[in-house]
């Protein structure tokens, strides 16, 4: 049965109601999932630009530190859009106006470093990265701990040698390893070859060889940076060797020589230091080449050899010829009184002598017409015919004379006993920024200062200018004047770092003004030591950053032009004008053979010029010199007697 026309209608209007809900709920399906979708891709809108820093160059050393200055840049910036762009982007330990995409890093220790970007809209942001740097390598100094010192530098037993120092330079690391080994060369390339390092730290190394041995210490710090330092020594313990022979004189069969024998040196030789010196006779002597026997019996002749060590050794030969008959009417052999002092030929302070030092004989002589015929100076009693003993190493060293005259009498003088300290040179003892006990003029705390008027304004009065230049009114501070600048080989420069020399400004004509300066400062400042002086250029202000912050008052570097002058104000800064600056510092160049002996109570280093050839310091008479004297009065005693024997005969 059929629906009827209305039912018809109305389920049609049920199905397109039905049709249009499916699709309403599929279109709302499909919404959905987009929507849902959507959140999952889009990703979130930055409202800040953003930046990476990381290391740009250095080199790593151990436990990520550091061990050269280091780089520091961008890695990447990303701004908020592409449409906004980035305006400014800065590297450094704080915001700053300039654009600068790299920061050098070369202090030790850590440092944070920053980085800043900034867009176009003024939308900013930061990143940080934080390093840690030692830059410094650590240092080191051998010594002699132990070993028996000969001559000319030579050690006569096994050397024992030790660090004396060792120091990391640095507040982040410390001294981990150590060693000393015995310096090798490879022969074909001629490098040093360096063996791998010991299990444990070794603190000493003893030569046994008997050779010139250089040793080589290595520090090592918990950073990994390495120092090295060195010494040479110099060992030999064998004893030099001889044989003897005749030279003339003829000899009978049985062994006997019936004239007189001249002996002689066959040969001599020593396997490691060299022969010095050597001799031929009875008694122990280096300079007699050659012993006459004249005498009837059995003559044991001696050789005696000496190396550069100190090292003595002998050898014999007996020589015999026939055995006088006694004399039935002997005369009695003359009387005379041979005598001798000594002295002292160096530069002293305070008991010790500085610098090589010699010890010579001040007299010689002998009574009732003796002369002397033989003498010599050693470390003991001995006719080794020298007539002088240099001493050139430190310690306190004994020396004896003796002499024989022609009487066959001898005597001897002394002992001296001198305390000898050598200096070293100083450029190898200071370091920059040390304190020099240097002025000018004269050696000498009270050096008078220089009242000379330049183009500077007016130079006021002060003391020694070792200790202070009082320039200004309100300066009431004393500083002590000289530091070393800087060391280039054996020379050290020296410059005057406490109140400088008091030159105010420049009115006119600064060049002609500082020329004059220094023409000045070569007469004012020159003395013995000293090689050239001058004041402060703009060239030392710049190769030397230990002069920038002297902390004491303004002063003068050099002209910038014809009327200005640079300036450097108590932060470093260094300025052109002709403001008010507090001075001119003068700067030494010191001869490159000025040595020292090590600091005053002051803690500055003391200068020496060691130089052998000075004028005799100190004359000691002797206790010799008092049977001397004794001697010349038994001597007039006996002159008079034979006055009055010619008088008694006359009579």
């Amino acid at each position: 049965m059929y629906d009827n026309e209305d039912e018809i209608r109305r389920k049609r209007r049920i199905l397109i109601i039905t049709i249009v809900v499916i699709v309403i709920l599929i279109i709302a399906l499909i919404l959905f999932l987009l929507t849902r979708g959507s959140k999952k891709t889009t990703p979130p809108i930055n409202t800040t630009p953003t930046c990476e820093l990381e290391v740009k160059s250095g080199t790593l050393g151990e436990n990520n530190v550091y061990v050269s200055s280091v780089v520091i840049g961008f890695k990447t910036v990303t701004p908020i859009s592409e449409n906004i762009p980035i305006a400014k982007k800065t590297v450094g330990i704080s915001d700053n106006s300039r654009n600068k995409e790299t920061y050098t890093i070369t202090k030790a220790g850590k440092t944070k470093v920053y980085g800043y970007v900034r867009d176009a809209n003024g939308n900013t942001g930061t990143c940080e990265i934080e390093v840690e740097v030692n830059p410094t390598e650590p240092t080191c100094e051998l010594e002699i701990k132990s070993g028996t010192l000969g001559e000319n530098d030579w050690y006569k037993s096994d050397v024992v040698i030790g660090f004396k120092s060792m120091d990391s330079n640095s507040e982040t690391a410390e001294i981990e390893k150590f060693y000393i080994e015995k310096e090798t060369t490879e022969l074909e390339s001629d490098e040093i070859i360096k063996s791998e390092m010991p299990s444990e730290n070794i603190e000493t190394y003893t030569v046994k060889e008997n050779q010139i041995t250089t040793l080589n210490g290595y520090v090592i710090d918990s950073n990994g940076n390495e120092g090295t330092c060195s010494i040479t020594v110099k060992k030999d313990s064998d004893l030099p060797t001889c044989k003897l022979k005749v030279i003339s004189g003829t000899q009978n069969s049985s062994g006997i020589y019936t004239s007189n024998v001249i002996v002689g040196m066959d040969t001599q030789s020593d396997m490691t230091s060299d022969i010095d010196s050597f001799g031929v006779g009875t008694s122990e002597n280096y300079t007699q080449e050659t012993f006459s026997v004249t005498a009837n019996g059995t003559t044991v002749v001696y050789g005696y050899v000496k190396d550069k060590a100190g090292n003595k050794g002998t050898c014999s030969m007996s020589i015999t010829r026939p055995t006088p008959t006694p004399d039935p009417d002997p005369t009695p052999d003359p009387i005379s009184y041979p005598s001798c002092t000594l002295e002292v030929v160096g530069s002293s302070s305070g008991g010790t002598y500085i610098g090589t030092t010699t010890i010579r004989f001040k007299t010689k002589s002998s009574t009732n017409g003796a002369k002397i015929t033989s003498y010599g100076l050693g470390t003991s009693q001995q006719l080794n015919g020298k007539d002088s003993y240099v001493i050139s190493t430190s310690g306190t060293h004994t020396i004896y004379g003796m002499v024989k005259d022609s009487y066959g009498k001898t005597a001897t003088c002394g002992p001296v006993s001198v305390n000898v300290k050598m200096p070293t040179l100083l450029s190898q003892s200071v370091k920059i920024g040390d304190y020099v006990a240097y002025d000018a003029g004269t050696w000498s705390t009270t050096a008078a200062v220089p009242t000379t008027n330049g183009n500077f304004g007016g130079y006021t009065s002060g003391s020694s200018k070792n200790s202070s230049v009082k320039c200004r009114n309100e300066d009431t501070t004393t500083a002590s004047g000289w530091k070393v600048l800087s060391i280039s080989g054996n020379t050290v420069t020296i410059i005057h770092a406490g109140i400088p020399e008091c030159y105010y400004h420049a009115v006119t004509n600064a060049t002609t003004a500082v020329s004059t300066l220094n023409n000045r400062a070569r007469t004012t400042y020159m003395n013995s030591f000293a090689s050239d002086a001058r004041m402060l250029s703009y060239n030392d202000y710049n190769s030397n950053t230990s002069i920038q912050n002297i902390g004491s008052h303004y002063y003068i570097a050099t002209a910038k032009d014809s009327t200005t002058l640079y300036y450097v104000s108590y932060t470093g800064r260094l300025s052109g004008g002709s403001v008010r600056a507090n001075g001119v510092r003068p700067v030494v160049v010191l001869k490159s053979n000025v040595k020292t002996t090590g600091k005053n109570s002051n803690g500055a280093w003391i200068l020496v010029l060691d130089d052998s050839s000075k004028e005799l310091d100190s004359n000691i008479e002797l206790p010799n010199s008092y049977i001397a004297k004794i001697n010349n009065i038994i001597n007039s005693i006996n002159e008079k007697i034979k006055e009055l024997a010619e008088i008694y005969k006359e009579q």
